[in-house]
């Protein structure tokens, strides 16, 4: 393999949970050597109990990582986490605010073992103010940032979730430029550094458009469904087929006069509730019924097919069954087989991104549970046999 961007840099990884262990599979796939320190006595989010090394969520979120086992329960654990990080240029965690502290693993104490060290914390709340205590799975940021208040039906404004697990993947993908940005300060300045990164703030800067309407004009918004502000018609219709749709956008009067003629439809043109935008808005209801009315009629790829052919923005809603089938994203690289030694050749999403210095990054399966132990404890750490014998005795690599 060609030499990855992150070739020499190591990280003694905490993380834990779906949004600490994406960021870190980031850096491991460029080329980061990412070691991943967890306990088979107590297996964290994502391992399965009876079949850790086989569990999808864990392995979708760690490739190319090393695993090793120790126990921070234990002041030999501690002790031994702390050689580690003394070889390590990041240390990473997600834990709740107060954790590492507590273990004698943060920032501060942490600067004395190793004065350019850099610390990368993510938590709920970040590591400053009033609530930083709080902590709390997805449905909790999503919630305290307020894009619970502006996601769901308009009919009955009642907030709703996100599907799946959107706010720790976006954060997740964030993360790693922060890290490159105190790489990047320590090379030029030889300085390490503390990121305190704060999910909750993370996500409210992603519904900027709500936050500015009301600094700006004392407007709360609202949830309003899949329709737009600015454009009609604008949501997800029924087509042809079980359970099967097609999102459409509509963003000017050119747009609107394309469709009704793609579609057959011209006597929506001379219909006075669809004259201009601000018709087509206040009635956007009745439109949505018309346009449903001939989606409905056809297949999502009949319909993407004639209207990106005219120009106007629309996609077919694809199933998860229908994402890992799809030949574009195979043909792109997103997706790719990766053999795992317990359960063979799997498809997995790949990074979103591709290099063009770079042939390919660092795809090698998920680490088993303490796989990397006689590596990193005896030739990085330069421990005998038997010393590493000792500790699995006393539980402390375990």
């Amino acid at each position: 393999m060609s030499r990855l961007p992150l070739d020499g840099i190591r990280i003694a990884d905490f993380c834990w949970g779906l949004s600490g262990p994406y960021s870190m599979e980031w850096l491991s796939l460029l080329g980061a050597e990412v070691i991943h320190i967890e306990t088979s006595t107590r297996p964290g989010m994502g391992r399965l109990p009876d079949t850790p090394n086989q569990s999808p969520g864990f392995n979708n979120l760690n490739y190319g990582k090393k695993s090793i086992t120790i126990n921070l329960q234990t002041e030999k654990g501690v002790e031994l986490a702390k050689k580690l990080i003394m070889v390590s240029d990041i240390v990473t965690d997600s834990f709740a605010y107060g954790v590492m502290e507590r273990r004698g693993l943060g920032y501060e104490e942490l600067r004395k073992l190793k004065p350019d060290i850099i610390v990368f914390s993510k938590n709920t709340m970040g590591s400053y103010g009033r609530e930083r205590h709080m902590f709390g799975w997805g449905t909790a940021v999503i919630s305290y940032a307020g894009l619970a208040a502006v996601t769901g039906y308009e009919d009955d404004g009642l907030p709703q979730m996100m599907g799946g697990t959107w706010p720790d993947y976006t954060i997740g993908g964030y993360s790693p430029f922060t890290i490159l940005a105190a790489l990047y300060h320590r090379n030029k300045t030889g300085e390490g550094m503390f990121i305190d990164y704060s999910m909750c703030e993370g996500v409210i800067t992603m519904i900027p458009e709500a936050i500015m309407d009301y600094t700006m004009n004392g407007r709360i918004a609202t949830p309003r469904g899949n329709t737009d502000e600015r454009m009609a018609p604008h949501g997800v219709y029924r087509c042809q087929g079980e359970d099967k749709w097609i999102a459409i956008t509509v963003r000017n009067d050119e747009e609107w006069m394309s469709l009704c003629q793609v579609s057959g439809h011209q006597e929506w043109l001379t219909d006075e509730r669809f004259a201009d935008l601000y018709s087509r808005k206040a009635n956007h209801q009745e439109l949505d019924k018309l346009v449903e009315t001939w989606t409905v009629q056809h297949t999502a790829q009949e319909v993407t097919e004639v209207l990106q052919g005219a120009g106007i923005p629309a996609g077919a809603v694809h199933t998860v069954g229908e994402l890992v089938m799809d030949r574009h994203l195979w043909e792109t690289g997103h997706f790719r087989e990766i053999t795992h030694p317990e359960i063979g050749p799997r498809p997995h999403p790949a990074l979103p991104l591709r290099l063009s210095a770079v042939p390919d990054l660092n795809y090698r399966y998920a680490p088993l549970v303490g796989e990397h132990n006689q590596y990193v404890f005896g030739e990085l750490l330069g421990m005998s046999g038997e010393e590493i014998e000792q500790l699995v005795g006393e539980m402390v690599i375990a």
